[in-house]
């Protein structure tokens, strides 16, 4: 009997020691699992750190073409930093152009810079009402909403709070809504989103939408990306896409194209080629005579306001600055807006 006891309590401790190895093992993963965690997100944000520091080092990168191109010597052909890098891109936004894709490999990253002249873009606060219904038009919005949109638009931005016929003030429209009451703002646009505040305008007329599936809602192009908030409210032709271009009287598709192909050198010779932007107002009318009826002051062939985007990538993990900046005759710059956040 006491020898099955023995055997018994021999059975027993095993078990108890079998668990408190369990035990042990699950303690002992479950630390290692919180280092691999812990390991991961450490290096995931010192990658991010970096990534940060590699997008912000590329709106340097800009501010320094932004500098460059406005030397007045740049053209020359004795310019003394022509074999430069950066020379041909300095160069091209000193004609008013953009610039994609200048890219630095560095040991910690990469960072790629993209600069656009911001009035490539309508100034919404500076538009009248044929701009707004050749912007409807492209943005594909019904033309029975345009009287409303324009005047609700006017009574948003003027000082008075007296409504237009179509429009809306904060007494007879805005301060009664339940989502939430608000006042009509009075003064200019801060950012294009903010037409999302207007009656009448919707995220659809804003982003466009495609056609559904049932086909009773008809596509829209949407407008954002015809709009800014920056700027005197003259389109740099040397920059403006062509959907911009037809924003503008007297250009049509046909017209639009037409400009594009000449401001890229296409159809011009191997000399011409290398210099097709518009240099001024003048010579852009001298090759399309019969828009200066329609456009006289509207144009511009170069930029003092430019966006940039700047990405920087560490080790997969990406980071994206947004900025607008300015820039002066003496090359001094000023930023006017600035956003960060991830890249998607």
């Amino acid at each position: 009997t006491s020898g099955n006891y023995s055997q018994d309590q021999r059975g027993s401790a095993l078990v108890v020691a079998l668990w408190v190895v369990l035990l042990l093992t699950m303690v002992t993963g479950s630390f290692a699992f919180d280092m691999h965690v812990e390991a991961r997100i450490t290096s995931y944000y010192r990658k991010r750190l970096k990534a940060s520091y590699l997008a912000r080092a590329g709106i340097e990168r800009a501010r320094m073409l932004l500098v460059k191109s406005a030397d007045p010597e740049i053209d020359a052909e004795d310019y003394e930093d022509k074999d430069a890098a950066w020379h041909p891109h300095a160069r091209r936004l000193s004609h008013g152009l953009a610039v994609h894709g200048v890219t630095d490999e560095l040991p910690t990253g990469t960072v790629t810079v993209d600069i656009n002249p911001e009035p490539a873009l309508r100034n919404v606060n500076r538009l009248d009402k044929n701009d707004w219904e050749r912007i409807f038009e492209l943005a594909d919005i019904p033309e029975d909403m345009w009287d409303e949109l324009i005047d609700s638009f006017g009574d948003w931005v003027d000082a008075d709070n007296s409504p237009r016929s179509n429009g809306a003030e904060t007494d007879d429209y805005y301060g009664e809504q339940d989502s939430p009451p608000h006042r009509a703002k009075n003064g200019p646009l801060y950012t294009i989103d903010e037409l999302l505040l207007i009656k009448g305008f919707t995220k659809d007329m804003l982003y466009g939408r495609p056609a559904n599936k049932d086909k009773d809602l008809e596509p829209m192009r949407g407008m954002k990306d015809l709009l800014t908030v920056f700027g005197d409210g003259k389109v740099n032709v040397n920059a403006a896409r062509q959907r911009v271009l037809m924003t503008l009287p007297g250009i049509d598709d046909a017209i639009a194209s037409e400009i594009d192909a000449d401001r890229t050198g296409l159809g011009r010779t191997a000399i011409e080629k290398d210099d097709a932007s518009f240099k001024d107002a003048a010579n852009f009318f001298s090759r399309f005579p019969e828009l200066r009826a329609h456009l006289g002051k509207r144009i511009s062939t170069s930029s003092m306001i430019y966006r940039i985007s700047s990405t920087g990538e560490s080790g997969g993990v990406p980071r994206r600055v947004r900025c607008v900046v300015s820039i002066d005759q003496r090359g001094e710059l000023k930023v006017l807006r600035w956003t960060e956040y991830e890249e998607s």
